[in-house]
């Protein structure tokens, strides 16, 4: 090699390296920026009734579908009051043919999911490369649209992911956009979505994101009516807190639980913001071994918590309820393993996963989770049986 081939050569690694480590900077700075979330008026999400009464009941919403692998369900009430569930599903995670599944619960019955949307028609929308598709996030907006945050990949694994804003029609089951959310300053990959969308100030809405490359921390996206990312903020971290999921009150200020990763403080970690500032997130008495997490806040103020509490599991999934985030938390619906269903005796291991949880206009809560990565199940579950001091009802 001579020498002006060598130099070249020696340009271009060190001009990759200044772009990785700048990325790497400017991420991490963007992570611990003010909240910009005081203006407008924020909806906490809370139900006008709470139905109560009835006993717990479960369904098993993907067994329509035609894939066989599972994952990382969400869900939302439309204007008519039809709920309306998503997931991803293919042959497997990370699977050229995964694609976003959704069926409708209207009354008692839900449908068999259909498929919304799938890789090729975000390669189109978007005008990018899309090799697979991951976890979905629905919302819906002030003015009844509803969208979905999807995130693609275009190259590698999750760490090179992107998140997809993705327009539905009134009954959340065609696309009608899409666009490309913008939610790095450089290159523009490593985010994620998981946790719900919140309604900012009119015609804005407040997203979690999350970054995995080179190091997992939390961000809020706040996202114009265009789907242009207009701020991006949240918490600084140290060690590896991500997927966060919050809870907004103008009364009280703003929640954000998160998930720990690899580490000795294997408990969920919370963060506060009133004002300007995000508190520096803590452990609360709450175990979850690197597992996903959800959060609610019910009808008089309690906060509900989803999450797996065994050290190396997600074979039991319990619902838990505080006061205040410091607690103490007490356990008031579980589900778990203990009596082992038929279709689950010849299992090593039982796996009821990434729990997403929401309220609907009769205050009724649903928990949406995923089974062994073969099925999505959901609860309907009334707010008197997830009182406290009750020891809690099983699944």
């Amino acid at each position: 090699m001579n020498v002006e081939a060598k130099s070249r050569r020696v340009w271009r690694v060190g001009l990759a390296l200044a772009c990785l480590i700048a990325w790497g900077v400017a991420m991490r700075e963007s992570a611990s920026r003010r909240p910009e979330i005081e203006s407008g008026e924020l909806k906490t999400g809370e139900p006008m009734a709470v139905l109560s009464g009835f006993e717990p009941v479960m369904s098993r919403i993907s067994s329509g579908s035609p894939a066989p692998s599972v994952h990382s369900a969400t869900a939302v009430e439309l204007p008519d009051g039809t709920i309306r569930a998503y997931w991803f599903g293919g042959s497997r995670e990370g699977a050229s043919d995964v694609a976003i599944w959704s069926p409708a619960l209207r009354g008692a019955a839900w449908s068999d999911p259909l498929k919304v949307v799938d890789r090729h028609q975000v390669s189109r929308g978007t005008r990018r490369l899309v090799r697979k598709l991951g976890n979905p996030v629905a919302h819906v907006e002030a003015d009844g649209r509803v969208t979905l945050f999807v995130v693609s990949v275009s190259l590698g694994g999750w760490s090179g992911s992107s998140v997809n804003r993705i327009v539905l029609n009134p009954g959340g089951d065609e696309v009608v956009s899409m666009n490309r959310l913008v939610a790095s300053p450089i290159l523009n990959l490593g985010t994620l979505v998981r946790g719900a969308a919140l309604e900012g100030a009119t015609g804005e809405v407040l997203l979690p994101a999350y970054h995995e490359t080179i190091k997992k921390f939390p961000q809020l996206l706040r996202i114009g009516r265009e789907g242009k990312v207009l701020t991006r903020s949240g918490p600084a971290v140290r060690g590896d807190l991500f997927q966060p999921w919050m809870l907004g009150s103008h009364e009280v200020g703003w929640d954000l639980f998160l998930r720990r990763g690899e580490g000795k403080e294997s408990k969920v970690y919370h963060s506060h913001a009133r004002a300007k500032d995000w508190s520096d997130p803590i452990a609360i008495p709450v175990a979850n071994p690197n597992s996903g997490i959800s959060a609610l806040r019910l009808a008089e103020g309690a906060l509900l918590l989803a999450a797996n509490p065994d050290p190396d599991s997600r074979e039991n999934l319990e619902l838990l309820r505080a006061v205040t985030p410091s607690g103490p938390w007490e356990t008031v619906f579980t589900v778990n393993t203990s009596g082992r269903e038929e279709d689950e005796l010849d299992f090593r291991r039982v796996e009821y996963s990434y729990p997403w949880l929401m309220t609907d206009r009769e205050g009724v809560v649903h928990l949406f989770y995923t089974w062994n990565r073969r099925e999505i199940r959901h609860w309907r579950i009334g707010q008197d049986d997830l009182a406290g001091g009750k020891g809690g009802p099983q699944g």
